[in-house]
């Protein structure tokens, strides 16, 4: 009768653990066959999308300097490569010839403004006539038309720098001949560099004058601010045309020409449905997560929206709350137990 008690005892105590055991294996999510998984719990979070688009970098200002007519060089006033200042003279063409012509035409203009003084004192004492007058005039006013355009072409030969900026390289030397409209040489002022770019017609809400875009040139991230905005798109490619300026660092000057990208956030949402990009199994059809209901896998079909290197914005599929397995995805399958180990 006592081993009997004893042998009762003992399989109460088993049943009793082996019922807790259970318990305890069910609210972990799964019996001792469950797939072992991390989670991720679904929540709102502001998402934007990115454009990047590739950019033109140009100097503020650049001109290619032409000889404003024909002649001989008499004189280089600049080093290729240096930088100058507005308004410094560059390259004197001859102009010899022009100032001659004008010390004459100064002398001509003296005599002719003195002559014309003396006839309208006459007049007042009936000594002239209103046509000497009107005459002495004309030859004044045609004098100073000469000299002006003397002045003019004395000036055009000597050619000087429109702005401040560095200059580019020259290809003739003292004493050569230069057609009119040959290249002298390149000046750019270079202290900031305008961002030269295109966007797509469906784009163009996300862009607008002051706004601030990042600009990609190698390892260096830099940032530019937008000035102006074609108003009109071109009706061919249905892009819009937009520029920004970049401001030169001191220490590490860009020069213009270089390759560059341009990164612009576009269609800023702020109650997007993010899960980490991991969660999702592509395939050529459909895109698949699946997420925990009552310790079980779930599959759904989602369709995703833009992406960026840790997330995916979910357009359909996922519901806010949803659990979304992160882990075990190439072992998991419909109605499978689930063991999650930690939800983030």
């Amino acid at each position: 009768m006592k081993r009997i008690l004893q042998s009762i005892i003992v399989v109460g105590l088993t049943l009793a653990i082996t019922s807790c055991g259970s318990g305890e294996a069910e609210k972990q999510g799964g019996g001792p066959n469950a797939l072992q998984v991390e989670a991720y719990k679904v929540v709102t979070q502001p998402f934007n999308n990115e454009l990047i688009t590739t950019a033109n970098l140009m100097a503020e200002e650049q001109a290619q300097l032409m000889a404003p007519m024909a002649g001989q060089v008499l004189a280089i006033y600049f080093k290729e490569g240096e930088s100058v200042k507005k308004g410094q003279t560059l390259v004197r063409l001859d102009d010899r010839n022009w100032k001659a012509q004008l010390l004459g035409v100064n002398a001509e203009l003296a005599a002719a403004e003195k002559d014309y003084a003396r006839k309208k004192e006459l007049l007042t004492v009936e000594g002239s006539s209103q046509e000497e007058i009107d005459n002495a005039f004309s030859k004044v006013e045609i004098l100073k038309s000469q000299q002006q355009q003397l002045q003019v072409n004395i000036d055009l030969a000597n050619v000087s720098a429109p702005f401040s900026g560095q200059l580019g390289m020259r290809d003739f030397s003292e004493g050569a001949f230069l057609k009119q409209g040959e290249l002298i040489t390149t000046l750019s002022a270079n202290n900031q560099l305008k961002v030269d770019f295109t966007i797509a017609q469906m784009h163009t809400k996300s862009i607008e004058v002051n706004k601030s875009v990042l600009v990609l040139i190698g390892n260096d991230t830099l940032e530019a601010n937008v000035y102006a905005i074609n108003p009109i798109i071109n009706t061919e490619t249905r892009m819009l045309n937009v520029r920004a300026l970049l401001e030169q660092k001191v220490d590490k000057k860009i020069k213009p020409g270089t390759f560059a990208e341009v990164l612009i956030a576009t269609d800023m949402i702020n109650d997007a449905i993010l899960i980490p990009t991991q969660a999702v199994i592509p395939s050529i059809n459909e895109q698949t997560v699946y997420v925990a209901k009552n310790g079980k896998a779930v599959r759904k079909v989602i369709q995703m929206g833009n992406r960026n290197a840790d997330n995916v914005h979910v357009l359909e599929g996922v519901s806010v709350g949803d659990t979304v397995i992160t882990t075990g995805l190439l072992h998991i399958k419909e109605g499978m137990d689930l063991n999650i180990q930690s939800i983030k």
